[in-house]
């Protein structure tokens, strides 16, 4: 399961969407509970977005 989940957040749409934002607030921003909190925020996000591509892509494969 952990070979999945990370597959999920480091490959495919997440090194755009995911990983170079994450990898930006560490750059710029020095308080280490702000990019914890923002890391969170990003990482919710994202998971949500793949989800709707997921449904919209099933939904489009297989109409009712």
């Amino acid at each position: 399961m952990k070979n999945y989940i990370h597959q999920f957040y480091n490959e495919g749409f997440a090194t755009t969407f995911y990983l170079k934002p994450i990898k930006f607030i560490k750059k710029h921003i020095k308080n280490e509970n702000i990019v914890k909190m923002l890391s969170l925020f990003i990482k919710i996000i994202y998971t949500i977005a793949m989800i709707i591509v997921a449904i919209i892509t099933f939904k489009k494969q297989y109409p009712l």
